[in-house]
């Protein structure tokens, strides 16, 4: 069940990763991206973003995104350690890694260091788009696997957040995004549902824009993700709700350095 608990955590810091990881697998709908301006990103070169994962009423993780720029690429990392009652019964950390490419938009490179109790995880996994293949190295126990990559770009579980908040949303819009985790490709289905008004935590009452996140293809268990992002040029996400088999998680930015200004 600790194993179990700290996966959602996870998947909820990464909004999307559990949701893809663990869904029963269905027919996926043919994708309408809106467009995306690779000159002009919702986002700046040192943005922080600080989250606090609740699950029910309890306190249970901090999760802390940073987003740097290396001219040819973007480079993502998350920050996460437990929280609270998580703490005292289970306590982690972790350091997440993505480098991205953008134009077309794909991830080059993800790892991870997690320390759970009696568990060490430390990886990489690199993909070369013109052999069309992914190459996974565990670290930990010292063993390489090669896989096939189907896609011309794809995701991770740290650069999603990033692609979402990309794109030119408006009501009506779809997205299939595509994740290869544990050698094997995922997919869900994003929606742009409506734009609210809506005040979330510290945050006042503001336009926001309503994702619907569900899973598609390759997973096995059911699940949804509902995400609120400010209808500005910052695409905030300020709020999410994760719900699957196990419980269901809140996650809410608590401080937010390094933004766009409002008005840009």
């Amino acid at each position: 069940m600790r194993t179990i608990l700290f996966a959602g955590l996870l998947g909820a810091f990464l909004m999307l990763g559990f949701v893809l990881i663990h869904a029963e697998q269905v027919d996926p709908v043919p994708d309408r991206a809106p467009p995306v301006d690779f000159h002009h990103l919702p986002w700046t070169d040192g943005e922080t973003l600080t989250y606090l994962i609740s699950w029910t009423a309890f306190e249970a993780a901090q999760g802390i995104f940073v987003a740097q720029e290396k001219g040819d690429h973007w480079e993502f990392r998350l920050s996460l350690a437990s929280r609270g009652l998580v703490d005292d019964t289970y306590p982690f950390t972790g350091a997440f890694w993505s480098f991205v490419d953008e134009d077309p938009w794909r991830s080059v490179e993800y790892g991870e260091y997690r320390f759970e109790p009696h568990r060490i995880v430390k990886e990489r996994t690199r993909i070369d788009y013109m052999e069309q293949q992914g190459t996974r190295e565990n670290w930990m126990k010292g063993e390489k696997k090669v896989f096939p990559i189907t896609q011309d770009g794809i995701d991770d579980l740290g650069s999603m957040l990033y692609h979402l908040r990309a794109f030119a949303w408006k009501p009506g819009d779809k997205y299939t995004m595509f994740v290869y985790e544990n050698n094997s490709e995922k997919q869900g289905e994003v929606e742009c549902q409506a734009r609210e008004t809506r005040a979330f935590g510290i945050w006042p009452k503001q336009p926001v824009l309503r994702l619907q996140a569900l899973p598609t293809k390759g997973t096995r268990r059911r699940g949804s993700l509902m995400i609120w992002m400010t209808d500005d040029a910052r695409h905030l996400p300020l709020h999410a709700e994760l719900h699957f088999l196990y419980g269901s998680f809140s996650i809410d930015l608590t401080k937010a350095e390094k933004t766009l200004p409002v008005t840009h």
